[in-house]
């Protein structure tokens, strides 16, 4: 029974995050102050561990880390809010599979501007992810113009994505989990807010129902399933945790079809199973001959 907890763990946790969607299409409020409550309530679930330990790493962040960190959350902030209308504007299916495209083009990124090393398998799969996405796009929109906005605003938060995980990646071997986490979501709430006031979206007044799926957002894909899935890495290869971002958009996609009766379209299914393919080979390490 030990051996198959993290497994049981990464199922677990490939659920709760796939629910991050239809929490936000549930929500009757606007895509910013859903987010922006989203934020908010993940930044206060961070508190507890850093009251605990008297927020002693948090002391000892240099004025350059918490610049970074600040930097990174407005990023953060700016995924979100690309993402949460991009939900509300196009197919599940196609918003999530867009937004998950990030290690395509933290690849890409890598490679163009930090002069990384791709292997041939990756350059393979950013070939065939590129390739998904254009099919993806140009399908959608000879089926229904209308998904062009939605479309574009979840691969821009795809693009964000990868922003925000390439500019995390150095610091995250300097500063702890629990006071990343707290800085870059507190500072990611605020650049919400900030879009929310500018914006005059109502935020006041709002049901008992809407504040529930707040905390859902937070609670359910945050918390349970990224936390379930940094346990799992403790326990199973890394490739294998790294790769269960690939059942996000097939999750999130048969829970819209089960909930919303929203039924994928040929693009979906053909273009989006050309990008999981190419995320897959960007994502896992290639396999080494034998000598």
């Amino acid at each position: 029974m030990k051996e198959r907890l993290p497994h049981l763990a990464l199922g677990v946790a490939m659920v709760a995050i796939s629910l991050s969607a239809i929490f936000i299409r549930w929500s009757d409020s606007s895509p910013l102050v859903a987010a922006a409550h989203r934020q908010a309530f993940a930044t206060l679930l961070f508190l507890p561990p850093l009251l605990w330990n008297r927020a002693a790493g948090l002391r000892r962040l240099t004025r350059r880390e918490l610049a970074s960190m600040a930097l990174i959350g407005l990023v953060l902030g700016a995924h979100f809010g690309f993402f949460f209308a991009a939900v509300k504007a196009t197919s599940v299916a196609a918003a999530v599979l867009l937004a998950t495209c990030h290690p395509v083009f933290v690849a890409t990124i890598g490679a163009v501007v930090l002069g990384e090393t791709l292997s041939r398998q990756a350059q393979r799969g950013l070939a065939l992810a590129l390739a998904g996405m254009l099919l993806l796009l140009g399908g959608d929109l000879l089926q229904d113009p209308g998904t062009l906005h939605g479309n574009a605003l979840a691969l821009v938060s795809g693009l964000l994505a990868g922003a925000y995980y390439l500019g995390g990646r150095s610091l995250r071997q300097t500063v702890g989990l629990a006071d990343y986490a707290l800085v870059v979501y507190a500072f990611s709430a605020l650049a919400l807010w900030s879009a929310v006031f500018a914006a005059g979206d109502a935020w006041q007044g709002l049901s008992q129902r809407e504040y529930l799926l707040f905390g859902l957002m937070a609670l359910v894909p945050t918390l349970l399933g990224h936390t379930l899935q940094n346990w799992a890495l403790g326990y199973l290869p890394a490739f294998v945790v790294t790769v269960t971002l690939l059942a996000e958009p097939v999750g999130s996609g048969l829970l819209a079809l089960a909930i919303f009766g929203e039924q994928p379209g040929w693009p979906e299914l053909l273009g989006g199973a050309a990008v999981l393919a190419g995320i897959w080979a960007v994502a896992t390490p290639p396999k080494l001959s034998a000598a």
